[in-house]
């Protein structure tokens, strides 16, 4: 009978390369492996995971995103529209990005430095006074 699972070794957001990882994410697929397709059919999703040997509260929101977006969009959205060329998928990623900024978070470019008409301004202490 089986056990529906949850993939995640697909998606180990510590494993940061100096490429564009998010593509690497964006290619994944809970769904390719050797199976029968009643095997596949157990297959619920996937997750991203985020372990703490390389991060702490320092960098940990740069390192999540934008690479979470592109697993969750991975994820969420039908194969059809998934699989595309992985490059495509930036434009939409940089918005999220930059949305993101807008609202105070420090997400990472995902593509090299990248233009939101919002900067990021960090809470830096004040050692002047």
């Amino acid at each position: 009978m089986g056990r529906k699972i949850s993939f995640m070794h697909l998606w180990y957001l510590d494993h940061i390369s100096w490429n564009i990882d998010y593509q690497d994410y964006y290619k994944c697929d809970p769904h390719d492996f050797d199976g029968s397709d009643a095997q596949k059919r157990m297959v619920m999703g996937g997750e991203a995971a985020m372990w703490g040997e390389m991060v702490d509260a320092t960098n940990v929101i740069q390192r999540i995103f934008p690479r979470t977006s592109a697993v969750a969009e991975k994820l969420w959205s039908s194969a059809k529209f998934t699989k595309a060329d992985p490059a495509t998928v930036w434009p939409r990623l940089q918005e999220m990005q930059c949305r993101m900024v807008r609202r105070g978070f420090p997400a990472q470019p995902g593509y090299g430095p990248g233009f939101c008409e919002v900067e990021y301004e960090p809470n830096l202490p004040d050692f002047d006074n």
